[in-house]
């Protein structure tokens, strides 16, 4: 793994979840809520932060009150420094959570490689692409049609007003690549980089991640990350243009039953 630091990531994600409706500080993290969104994961969540190790029933008792309010009880926690929490994951897998793994990746700089020679367009209101933003997400594996009515509410009315900015790719007019960059306190993130299945292996994600570090770096961000598969094909290719691994962070969703 790089050497760079994660502290700017989780300076970016602090700022993100202020935009929420409700953050309960932990000595451990926080709690993260908003009833407005309920079905989604990302708003509704408990964020494991500290190097010192924190027990199971801890977070859960913190986080339990307000996921059997907001989500049904259902729980999401994000571990950012999972080598140092390794009893709380051997207890959460223990009890038979599901662990997901999320490579951490951040680039300094313009990129290393413009990429291909396509046109990227950035978007000057966001209802230019909310119908190839909802469509988008089947391709993540959200189809769930609350699910998918809550992302896009709250991309209008809290995303886009905290300023994330939209770049897409189009063919004969048609919207067929879209990537989503946020910058927060100086830091930049990038995600939902997707081409519908048609348009894939055309180098159209490597040229909106391109745009969006130059974007970001231009507007002043000293890093710019992303999460990627650990072992998905997409690292090669956010190489070439200049990210590096950091680390790599841990989480899981309990459903209602637990």
């Amino acid at each position: 793994m790089g050497g760079m630091d994660l502290e700017p990531l989780l300076r970016w994600w602090r700022a993100q979840d202020a935009a929420f409706d409700r953050v309960e500080p932990a000595w451990w993290g926080a709690v993260v809520s908003d009833a407005r969104f309920p079905a989604v994961q990302e708003a509704n969540y408990a964020r494991v932060e500290t190097r010192q190790p924190v027990g199971l029933t801890e977070v859960e008792a913190d986080l339990g009150p307000t996921m059997a309010r907001i989500a049904g009880g259902r729980s999401h926690v994000v571990v950012f420094h999972p080598d140092a929490q390794t009893d709380l994951l051997s207890d959460a897998g223990i009890r038979g959570e599901r662990l997901t793994w999320d490579l951490v990746m951040a680039a300094s700089g313009p990129p290393g490689d413009d990429g291909p020679a396509v046109v990227v367009d950035e978007v000057a209101a966001f209802d230019e692409i909310a119908a190839d933003h909802r469509d988008s997400l089947r391709w993540f594996g959200i189809e769930d049609a609350a699910v998918v009515d809550q992302l896009e509410a709250m991309e209008r009315t809290v995303m886009v007003p905290a300023g994330r900015r939209w770049l897409v790719v189009r063919d004969r007019g048609r919207v067929v690549a879209l990537a989503g960059l946020l910058i927060l306190e100086g830091v930049g993130y990038l995600d939902h980089v997707v081409s519908v299945p048609e348009a894939r292996k055309r180098g159209y994600a490597s040229a909106l991640t391109a745009r969006a570090l130059a974007i970001a770096t231009a507007s002043g961000a000293d890093r710019t990350y992303l999460l990627a598969e650990p072992d998905g094909a997409a690292v090669r290719m956010y190489e070439r243009l200049g990210f590096r691994p950091v680390t790599q962070i841990a989480s899981w969703i309990s459903p209602p039953a637990r």
